[in-house]
């Protein structure tokens, strides 16, 4: 494809990466600040559970937003929201404002991943498969992700804190101005808007959408269900690596860093390539790459297989994400998809936070490579029980329909876009 027809695509997924590196600077700055003044454990678990726990709570609460206004016109109202909750957080001291900042932050953003996942496709309309220009998003994002904790790191040491609290509220203005520039625009359709539908049944539409397709549920189910498991990995690496293997900070460090290149390379080179009609086969073989991956890994019990393992574990993540955001695209209805994918991100964020809370007792009892091990088989076990939906089934195109025009305004032919 031409270059020059995903400039558009590549403008909005740089934003992005941008955004994901701040993304990763946020946790890593409040948690070291914790640690730093003496703060209890749980305060700095705080941290990690208030950047999942919004997103179960109120992002399907919230979510007939996305559906109902038109995607750019509610980034551009949502992300110079969330830079001034960033900005308030890195200017206050207060612990309790400061989770509520971090609480308030993560509902906010919590509508931006859909309504980014709405428009990204957006970008490259004459592009038919939406899973290229998820890929394209996504490999930025990666990158970000790999080099966002090194630089918070640096510029912790050089600045503070607050200077990198600054740098990722900044980031969704760069965002911001990204969405502003590429003019890029997503109606949803007209009847919609105008359904008249109370809100409770608005929000209920979100769940329900996931569960009339039997493809995207057993997709939804199945991945669920490896997130339990494979969440679990945060916490048994640690323990593994560090006391199993008894690597130093800087091996330990290096090795963890496999699972961010995994990611980058698997959305840069591999996902782009599988088309959308092969996106829950896709799926189906990412989860029991997964699992494979993390027995290989707890069995191996060696420095090198488990850099490759991990390795494989990024790249078996991001497959399985990149699929699923690919399979409900082309297959839910178009009036609920904002919904859809608040409901989806619900769905998998309850799932870490159940897996990240089981972890410390199962590691505590079983150690690092037992839970790998578990993590593994838990992964594969949840694959394979959708095997017949993931892996038999073709995936029809998507159908949804040219955007509907805003009153008084004419039709335009979609533009490019950013994605979450």
């Amino acid at each position: 494809m031409p270059s020059r027809s995903t400039w558009k695509l590549n403008l909005l997924a740089a934003g992005q990466g941008v955004s994901s590196a701040g993304d990763a600077m946020t946790p890593i700055s409040l948690m070291l600040a914790f640690q730093s003044a003496g703060a209890d454990p749980l305060l700095v678990s705080l941290v990690l559970v208030l950047g999942l726990l919004p997103s179960v709570l109120l992002g399907p609460v919230l979510a007939p937003l996305v559906d109902r206004m038109e995607s750019s016109r509610l980034l551009q109202i949502l992300l110079p929201l969330r830079f001034g909750v960033g900005l308030a957080l890195a200017f206050t001291d207060h612990v309790p404002l400061i989770l509520l900042f971090l609480f308030t932050g993560s509902a906010v953003s919590a509508l931006v991943g859909p309504t980014m996942s709405l428009l990204t496709p957006r970008t490259v309309p004459e592009v038919k498969d939406p899973g290229f220009a998820f890929a394209r998003v996504e490999s930025f994002r990666s990158f970000g992700t790999i080099f966002g904790p090194m630089l918070a790191g640096a510029l912790i040491d050089a600045f503070g804190a607050r200077t990198v609290l600054t740098l990722d509220a900044c980031s969704f203005l760069v965002v911001a101005a990204v969405v502003t520039l590429l003019r890029v625009r997503r109606y949803p359709p007209e009847h919609a808007r105008s359904a008249g539908l109370s809100w409770l049944a608005q929000i209920k539409a979100g769940p329900v959408s996931l569960g009339q397709d039997l493809v995207i549920a057993a997709a939804s189910l199945s991945l669920a269900g490896a997130i339990v498991f494979t969440a679990l990995l945060t916490v048994g690496q640690v323990y593994f690596l560090r006391t199993d293997l008894a690597l130093s900070p800087a091996l330990y460090g290096l090795v963890v860093s496999m699972h961010a290149v995994g990611r980058f390379l698997a959305a840069t080179f591999l996902a782009p390539r599988i088309h959308a009609t092969r996106q829950a086969r896709a799926l189906f073989l990412g989860g029991m790459a997964m699992g494979a991956a993390l027995i290989i890994i707890g069995l191996g019990h060696n420095l090198f297989i488990a850099g490759a393992g991990f390795l494989v574990t990024g790249a078996a993540n991001t497959i399985q994400g990149l699929a699923l955001r690919t399979i409900v695209t082309t297959r839910a209805a178009p009036e609920t998809l904002g919904r859809s994918f608040a409901s989806l991100g619900a769905l998998n964020n309850g799932a870490t936070l159940l897996g990240s809370l089981a972890a410390a007792p199962l590691v505590s009892l079983a150690g690092g490579a037992l839970t790998l091990i578990i993590a593994g088989a838990g992964t594969l076990a949840s694959t394979l029980a959708a095997t017949r939906r993931l892996w038999q089934l073709n995936l029809a195109p998507s159908t949804e329909p040219a955007p509907a025009p805003a009153s008084g305004q004419t039709a335009a032919a979609p533009a490019g876009t950013k994605e979450p």
